[in-house]
């Protein structure tokens, strides 16, 4: 929370604080109170210094051998000649003229803040079906994929021995350990959870942490299955669901 605020409110900052923190649990809050004191004020002059002023003004005039036509109304316009002196203003005064208005305030947040949610949960749920709508495509090309590695893989080995006859147990193997190492079912079912928990997420009235923790998690995941996969649609898909948790992420900024 941060407080701009002229001195006399310092006496109820805290209360200002405390009433904040019942509308706003997360993020930056900037609070301006602008305080007029205009009809409490009492004009004062400064005499010993307009003195100081009227005497140096003499000696200039004697010095310079000019005319000294400096008066009164050039003396109070004079640094620190005239101030304004702020009579007190006691802390239940203060709390009368400061709460009302922080009140009505608050309503016009909360209205906005209600307003703008509504939209951003509209863009945020359609961030997380642009990922769902991409994985789906993924977990029906990953058995395609796979058996084209495994095909690809006894073909290359057979291109490269030739003629040599090979262990057919231990060849097939060496083929399913390469084929594991491609293998994202596991990703694609913790990314799944994470989307499930996701829409959930959604529906609830404070879920920024928890859901800016989530993206990291389905981060983490999308990127595993790049960087296993080398499979060209599966990494166009992994591209299009990179760019959506961008956005949740950007959003994230934004709520509460």
């Amino acid at each position: 929370i941060a407080l701009k605020a002229p001195r006399q409110i310092l006496c109820i900052e805290e209360d200002i604080k405390k009433e904040i923190q019942k509308v706003a649990t997360r993020g930056t809050v900037e609070v301006r109170v602008n305080l007029d004191l205009a009809s409490q004020t009492v004009p004062k002059v400064n005499f010993e210094l307009a003195k100081k002023y009227a005497d140096i003004a003499k000696e200039i005039s004697k010095t310079a051998k000019i005319k000294n036509d400096i008066g009164s109304a050039k003396m109070l316009s004079m640094p620190d000649v005239l101030a304004s002196l702020e009579s007190d203003v006691g802390q239940g005064e203060l709390t009368t003229l400061v709460m009302p208005a922080l009140k009505d305030a608050f309503k016009m947040f909360a209205a906005f803040k209600q307003k703008e949610g509504k939209n951003m949960q509209k863009d945020l749920a359609g961030f997380g079906k642009e990922i769902t709508e991409k994985l789906a495509e993924v977990k029906s090309r990953v058995p395609k994929m796979l058996k084209e590695n495994q095909e690809k893989m006894r073909g290359r080995i057979n291109e490269l021995l030739g003629s040599v006859e090979l262990d057919e147990s231990k060849l097939a193997n060496e083929i399913a350990f390469f084929v594991d190492r491609v293998d994202i079912n596991e990703e694609i079912k913790r990314l799944e959870s994470h989307l499930e928990q996701y829409s959930e997420l959604l529906t609830q009235k404070t879920p920024g942490k928890q859901i800016e923790f989530l993206s990291q998690e389905m981060t983490r995941e999308i990127n595993t299955m790049g960087s296993k996969s080398n499979d060209i649609e599966i990494t166009r898909c992994v591209l299009a669901m990179k760019n959506a948790n961008e956005k949740i992420k950007e959003q994230m900024r934004n709520i509460e």
